[in-house]
């Protein structure tokens, strides 16, 4: 499974990245912290309802992998370890370990967490 970050959601719904090229990877799969972090993007912009409205078709395409005691453990260890990166990012990264999964993202914070799988997501 592959898990897309906030960062790369973003620019799929700003049509900066085609869906074609994330559905090379596999099949792609969001996260809690991910949907918060997109939410979150709506109440930003202009235009919240039509930004609502194209997250929610957006993550019901989308696979989703679940957290739990595991995840929130992973997390913390992480925290421990990168105590400078986000928190967000630590969630996702703790969720990705978890589940096994490969994360594709946009953002270089994820390439200084040593034990996470991820790929950047090249135009």
């Amino acid at each position: 499974m592959i898990l897309a970050d906030t960062s790369v959601l973003i620019d799929l719904l700003r049509g900066e990245i085609e869906a074609e090229k994330l559905e090379e990877h596999g099949e792609i799969a969001t996260c809690f912290p991910v949907q918060c972090e997109l939410y979150k993007g709506t109440k930003m912009a202009r235009n919240t309802q039509e930004g609502e409205k194209q997250v929610k078709k957006l993550l019901e395409r989308l696979g989703e992998l679940k957290s739990g005691p595991g995840a929130a453990k992973k997390f913390s260890e992480l925290r421990q370890k990168y105590g400078d990166l986000n928190e967000f990012d630590l969630m996702i990264a703790g969720i990705c370990l978890t589940n096994d999964a490969e994360l594709i993202t946009q953002d270089e914070d994820f390439e200084k967490i040593e034990e996470l799988n991820c790929k950047k997501i090249v135009d």
